[in-house]
């Protein structure tokens, strides 16, 4: 009897599998490629990263490795086997298993973006990691000094703050015109049918 694979299992698995994966791996799935930073990655960052090139801080890459290689096993020892394609399912014997290789690490790319704590710091300077968006590549390293990103998370945060209240007091407006309006279609079918 095959067991659900879950975040939950994955999670715990990886943090086991980790030095220090408490702070390393989240206790809940979380878009966090969507982690506040000044600006997205460069058209040249991003290249360099499809062209599995090595990045200037080889302590977070490998770092990255490690997290994707207890990601791997812990789909391994939850009994996951990955999708194949259409295409690869013509696949036979050791194409195959590169198919189910290069699937099995395309799944774990994505579920370290959900699970993984892209945000390190050390010393006076803030990291972000991002995963490749190659399953061959290498990851996407950028930095910034840590007064500079404290100052963009609380200016992020109080913008977000503002926004969620704006949104609040339109959705009681949005909220109390419906019901409004779905009793006076109340009584105007009810006089109809009435009469």
């Amino acid at each position: 009897m095959r067991t659900e694979v879950t975040f939950e299992r994955i999670i715990t698995a990886a943090r086991s599998r980790l030095e220090d994966g408490e702070a390393r791996i989240a206790d809940v799935p979380c878009p966090f490629r969507a982690t506040w930073w000044p600006g997205t990655p460069g058209f040249e960052q991003e290249l360099l990263s499809d062209y599995g090139m090595p990045t200037a801080v080889p302590e977070f890459e490998k770092s990255f490795y490690d997290e994707i290689g207890a990601i791997r096993e812990s789909l391994k020892d939850a009994g996951h086997t990955p999708a194949l394609a259409g295409w690869q399912n013509g696949s036979t014997g050791a194409a195959r298993s590169v198919m189910i290789g290069l699937n099995t690490q395309a799944d774990a790319l994505g579920i370290w973006d959900e699970i993984a704590i892209p945000v390190r710091r050390r010393g006076d300077l803030v990291f972000r990691i991002l995963a490749p968006r190659d399953v061959m590549g290498s990851p996407i390293v950028q930095a910034l000094d840590i007064d500079h990103y404290i100052r963009g998370v609380s200016i992020k945060t109080a913008e977000d703050a503002a926004c969620t209240s704006r949104l609040t007091k339109r959705l009681s407006h949005w909220r109390l015109t419906s019901f409004v309006l779905g009793g006076i279609v109340t009584l105007l079918l009810a006089w109809r049918f009435a009469a």
